[in-house]
């Protein structure tokens, strides 16, 4: 099974800007990463789960820093990212697309349909234009609360459990 995990809005508040000083949170909005440790607690009875970064971090950082900012538990279970560095060399006739113009969902659904990956579901504060046929492969979180949230966290042991007899 694998997991498309967005950043802002599900592991912390979705109030981050990067600043010559790195990446911070507004006043007030709380810590980076502070919710982190939820999802490595949900994932612990599932060692099979790997993680694709779908997060902006990766396109604005590189897949490398963006991937350290996460608990090592996290980082171990990271094969990859829906943004790759040579989408920016190559031009829209020659990917397909234009990146920055996509959807979450067209992202992250793009990325699957290439790399045949049918087990999955992403966690994301950002679901405008997600399909409905396809909203049960999303756990939908609310920017200020991620997954702090108890619905999110409700909806997150579902997903998994459900995907492990997938």
């Amino acid at each position: 099974m694998i997991i498309y995990l967005d950043y802002d809005g599900v592991l912390h508040a979705d109030r981050v800007y990067r600043t010559k000083r790195g990446v911070e949170m507004v006043d007030g909005a709380g810590t980076l990463f502070e919710h982190a440790g939820i999802l490595v607690d949900a994932l612990a009875p599932y060692p099979d789960v790997k993680i694709i970064l779908s997060t902006a971090w990766v396109r604005g950082l590189g897949f490398d820093r963006a991937k350290g900012y996460l608990p090592v538990a996290l980082q171990a279970r990271i094969i990859g990212a829906t943004y790759h560095s040579s989408f920016e060399r190559l031009t829209e006739d020659q990917l397909g697309f234009n990146w920055t113009k996509l959807t979450r969902h067209e992202q992250i659904f793009l990325h699957a349909a290439r790399h045949s990956i049918t087990n999955w579901f992403a966690i994301d504060d950002d679901h405008r234009d997600w399909p409905d046929i396809q909203f049960d492969q999303l756990v939908p979180t609310i920017g200020t609360r991620g997954l702090s949230d108890p619905a999110a966290q409700k909806r997150l042991n579902e997903l998994l459990k459900r995907g492990q007899y997938e």
